[in-house]
């Protein structure tokens, strides 16, 4: 099941607060296995307090001290890097609609750098 499939892992997380404590550890382990596949950390997946404009150190770090939720300057990378994972068999439609729609957020200036590292990771995981 892909990391990305956002009502799963919802109903993972809700799975956590299961009353069967094997239940709750299983749940546990995947998504501790899904974060692991996709190399995300808590931190790319839960906003900052005040939001996201109050930038995290780690992740200003990690993306090369650009804070992830900030427009990223688009690059012809990363069209190439969408148009190379839109090439690919076997994807589902949604996720191929999920990347026609960055493509458009680059164009639009609402692509990001947490955007940029997401497709850098799944291209990873899928070329495995």
């Amino acid at each position: 099941m892909p990391f990305m499939d956002r009502d799963s892992f919802i109903a993972l997380l809700d799975k956590l607060g299961d009353g069967d404590d094997a239940s709750c550890l299983a749940a546990a382990r995947e998504i501790h296995q899904r974060m692991q596949a996709a190399n995300l950390k808590w931190s790319d997946l839960l906003a900052p307090v005040g939001g996201p404009d109050e930038d995290d150190s780690d992740e200003a770090a990690d993306s090369g001290g650009e804070p992830l939720d900030r427009s990223a300057e688009p690059i012809t990378e990363d069209f190439a890097l969408i148009d190379r994972l839109l090439a690919r068999s076997g994807l589902s439609e949604d996720m191929r609609d999920e990347l026609t729609g960055m493509r458009e957020d680059i164009g639009s200036g609402q692509f990001t750098t947490r955007d940029r590292k997401y497709l850098q990771s799944l291209e990873a995981r899928l070329s495995r």
